[in-house]
């Protein structure tokens, strides 16, 4: 009796010992760093800190290839790619530009241009809005049964022919994404990150052994792969939002007179009464000769704005110490 009472201890601490271990594995990434819980992603994204004005972000569909390209009938990098616009513009925190339905879009354009579609209500080519930066993202890991864990415990019931077996099974699920924030008038690549994250199901089964018979159940439940993506998203979204609160946001100048200044920024930008920017204009650009590529424009600062009123699309702004500027002039934070 003494030593089917130790034998069950030494039973015990070694699932207590391999639960510990799993949560800290859970806990930490593959590099060591400390991996952040879903619930903490979802607190930090309401509580984000948004830049200001918006910045216009495009989206492109994620580079998957080989047995990432896709899976159970889904296109993990156009899937993964629309995730992301949608968490995205679900912050409020930026003009994002889907490109993965850009095709659509043209193709409207195309039968307004050809005549297939009313000039007057049809869509109108070269109105696409440009972006500032271009996410660009790839698959690197996609895999729904990444690690999978299994312990049973059996025990004999005294002066019976009857066993009782309690076991706990799970799998963790596993999406690891890099992303590039790419500077969409140089092509430069400003901020690159790596982002994953897990999701998890697990079970009990339980059974009855007489004799040599044995009968049990297994309750295992399995999580989508889906919520391992999400919760990867999450992730790379606080990035973007640090990563572009730091950079430079301009706009243009649209038309003006002597005490009105139309600015190409509206209430979707952010942008507010009472905000004053600086105002630019180029005086050189500068070509490379043998690319023919931009290298740089070499501009002038020639006073400040306040912006009086914010419209839809755009927004009126009066000059400060009497500045003249016209159109086609930068305004800078």
């Amino acid at each position: 009796m003494k030593i089917n009472l130790r034998l069950v201890v030494l039973t015990i601490i070694a699932i207590a010992a391999a639960i510990l271990s799993a949560v800290a594995e859970a806990r930490t990434r593959d590099n060591g760093q400390p991996r952040l819980e879903p619930e903490e992603v979802q607190a930090r994204l309401q509580e984000l800190d948004c830049p200001r004005p918006k910045p216009r972000v495009a989206i492109y569909s994620f580079n998957a290839t080989g047995k990432l390209a896709a899976f159970e009938g889904y296109n993990v990098g156009d899937g993964l790619a629309a995730q992301l616009a949608t968490e995205l513009t679900r912050t409020g925190c930026f003009i994002v530009l889907d490109r993965t339905g850009l095709s659509n879009v043209l193709r409207e354009q195309e039968m307004t241009l050809a005549g297939v579609v009313n000039r007057e209500t049809g869509a109108q080519a070269g109105r696409v809005i440009g972006a500032e930066v271009i996410i660009k993202g790839t698959v690197t890991e996609f895999e729904p049964n990444k690690r999978g864990r299994g312990l049973t415990l059996g025990l004999g019931l005294p002066n019976t022919p009857l066993g009782i077996r309690l076991g706990r099974n799970s799998a963790t699920a596993h999406v690891a994404l890099d992303l590039s924030i790419v500077d969409a008038t140089t092509g430069q690549v400003k901020f690159a990150h790596r982002v994953e994250a897990d999701s998890k199901s697990g079970g009990w089964t339980i059974g009855l052994d007489y004799k040599r018979g044995s009968i049990g159940g297994d309750t295992f439940s399995k999580s989508p792969l889906g919520m391992a993506s999400r919760n990867a998203l999450g992730e790379a979204i606080l990035h973007i939002a640090a990563d572009l609160r730091g950079m430079p946001w301009r706009g243009q100048v649209v038309d003006s007179s002597e005490n009105m200044i139309f600015l190409n920024a509206g209430l979707d930008s952010g942008i507010r009464e009472g905000d004053t920017y600086r105002v630019s204009t180029v005086v050189r650009t500068l070509i490379d000769p043998s690319t023919g590529l931009l290298l740089d424009n070499i501009e002038r600062e020639v006073g400040r704005v306040r912006v009086v009123s914010v419209k839809s699309k755009y927004s009126i702004a009066e000059p400060i110490d009497g500045i003249r500027v016209k159109r086609g002039d930068y305004i800078h934070l």
